[in-house]
């Protein structure tokens, strides 16, 4: 995610998240439009069922406005929105017997090749790189496809993703890193430079 974007972003998100707080329903409205695609996304690696996700990110929405006044005012609102989603799509996995054996959610890996730009999509050999980094991906754990996700793809911090995730700031920092030497590992020296530039181009 663009630096600059991601900035103004947040400084919207703020002002927008203050006059909610004040009972401005307006407020939130353009708050769920700002995050509503990245919510989106985000909740479709968790379930293919864009009905199902959809529902559980207006309740989101609701269960905001039902509790604006315990809210914090200092709130990172894409964060906690992130973790919102997440509480609420585990919850109702749950309430509708979705989870399967394990009870912990499937985390379904990006399409790199559907999101990068396309004179580079024209270029078979960097397509074939990229399909080379999904199934890399797909191979890793669930937490571990969403720690890239969030980190690479969202471009959150790692304070950010462990609200999010609802683990310690330095396991992250330990899952990012075990999940790159693994990725690593699976790449030649000369490759990894291609996944490493695409990993920050899409963190910036």
């Amino acid at each position: 995610m663009d630096s600059i974007y991601a900035t103004q972003e947040r400084e919207i998100s703020d002002e927008l998240w203050s006059q909610f707080k004040a009972g401005n329903p307006d407020a939130l409205g353009q708050l769920a439009d700002i995050h509503y695609r990245s919510l989106l996304n985000y909740g479709t690696k968790f379930s293919r069922d864009l009905e199902f996700i959809r529902d559980c990110i207006q309740d989101v929405y609701l269960q905001l406005w039902e509790r604006k006044l315990f809210l914090a005012e200092d709130t990172v609102v894409k964060p906690y929105l992130f973790k919102s989603l997440r509480n609420k799509i585990f919850k109702e996995s749950i309430r509708l017997k979705r989870l399967g054996e394990s009870s912990e959610l499937l985390f379904e890996p990006e399409d790199s090749s559907g999101t990068i730009e396309s004179s580079l999509i024209e270029d078979e050999l960097q397509n074939r790189e990229l399909y080379r980094l999904n199934r890399i991906i797909s191979g890793l754990s669930k937490r571990q496809r969403e720690v890239v996700y969030l980190r690479y793809y969202q471009g959150l911090g790692n304070d950010e993703i462990a609200e999010i995730m609802d683990i310690g700031k330095p396991g992250v920092a330990n899952l990012l890193s075990k999940t790159l030497r693994e990725m690593r590992e699976q790449w030649g020296a000369y490759l990894w430079f291609f996944c490493c530039y695409f990993l920050w181009s899409k963190g910036h």
